[in-house]
């Protein structure tokens, strides 16, 4: 009962991820009161405003991703079509690497994501929008704060 009390009275973290800038400023124009949004600069923009999150006092973190994650392909024995038999890539070994490593996009949701209760993902609702929420997922679901003894994703 004590611990229930704790949480209600606490104010949550809420990092919500935009499947590119401009919708993520979007979200936090529309959700933020008004003249309450502050927006760190950086290689994708952070917009922060206090809020409510299911009857709770919330601080909310509004940022996107710039593309995909990560990207996935075969291993360098498998890159020449010409020599590769299309029959062995059913098994052949893949590698995941940061999809542009300038933006260092992992680095950023990771940091984010510290001190975060919550995840809400804004993407598209198609096969791309849900491939990147799990990208985004894999790299933000460990840093998160678990409640109730899990990890809050929405």
């Amino acid at each position: 009962c004590r611990r229930r009390l704790a949480l209600a009275a606490m104010t949550v973290t809420v990092l919500m991820v935009a499947e590119k800038p401009s919708i993520a400023d979007t979200i936090a124009s529309v959700f933020a009161p008004a003249g309450g949004k502050n927006t760190r600069k950086g290689s994708v923009p952070v917009h922060e405003y206090k809020g409510r999150f299911y009857g709770q006092d919330a601080w909310f973190k509004v940022t996107s991703c710039i593309g995909h994650v990560y990207s996935t392909d075969f291993t360098k024995d498998y890159q020449n079509w010409d020599r590769t038999d299309p029959l062995t890539l059913f098994d052949a070994p893949v590698v995941k690497e940061e999809a542009n490593p300038k933006a260092r996009m992992p680095a950023h949701f990771a940091n984010e994501a510290k001190g975060c209760h919550y995840l809400v993902l804004w993407l598209d609702c198609d096969r791309e929008g849900e491939n990147i929420c799990f990208e985004v997922m894999q790299t933000v679901e460990p840093k998160l704060i678990k409640l109730g003894g899990e990890r809050q994703v929405w």
